[in-house]
């Protein structure tokens, strides 16, 4: 029976300094990992429109964590300006879970509510390369445009969406689950940018 005591006071120890050890480690990672993830969401920004100030533009909406239990949520909106104060689009941060991950999106939104780009932040789907290329083809398809004589002009073709299109946005890509998810965060972002 002793032995039986000696072994659980010695294993609880051992948990007990496992545990913080790593409540230590998340102390010192956790500003680490913030700023890197605010890095990201700023070089994020700055793919989809080259010339964004975060000086100039304004933050709408910003929750400090994501973990809320929702299945989908907003996480953050920015109002987007260059240095000429002038406004360049809505840009919506996402996050959505289904059974096979989470998803955490970025949706450019105009002021005329047309869904201009969409960029991933973190696609923890299983099938992630399939959702992304779905999403490319689908939002950020900026292809050259054809002309009946065979050449093509610098004119972009854009794969903007309105709501009434983005409904019509087929899913079946071999990844539905995450495709779907994806179209319902835009559906979510598109909508709460008309009633604002």
């Amino acid at each position: 029976m002793k032995n039986y005591v000696k072994i659980s006071a010695v294993l609880c120890s051992i948990a007990l300094i496992c545990a913080l050890i790593l409540a230590a480690l998340n102390l010192l990672t956790k500003p680490i990992i913030d700023k890197n993830a605010e890095v990201k969401q700023t070089e994020t920004i700055q793919a989809i429109y080259s010339n964004y100030d975060s000086a100039k533009s304004e933050v709408k909406y910003d929750v400090n964590n994501g973990d809320s239990g929702k299945s989908a949520e907003i996480l953050k909106v920015v109002l987007a300006k260059d240095s000429a104060d002038k406004v360049l689009g809505y840009i919506y941060t996402l996050k959505g879970t289904n059974q096979y991950g989470t998803i955490q999106l970025m949706v450019a939104i105009s002021d005329d509510n047309i869904v201009h780009q969409v960029e991933f932040l973190e696609n923890g789907q299983s099938f992630a390369s399939t959702v992304a290329t779905w999403v490319k083809e689908t939002f950020n398809n900026k292809g050259s445009e054809k002309h009946e004589g065979g050449f093509t002009s610098d004119v972009a073709l854009g794969s903007e969406k309105t709501k009434d299109e983005l409904a019509n946005v087929d899913v079946k890509c071999g990844a539905t689950y995450g495709a779907t998810t994806v179209k319902s965060l835009i559906n979510i972002a598109l909508t709460d940018k008309e009633a604002a």
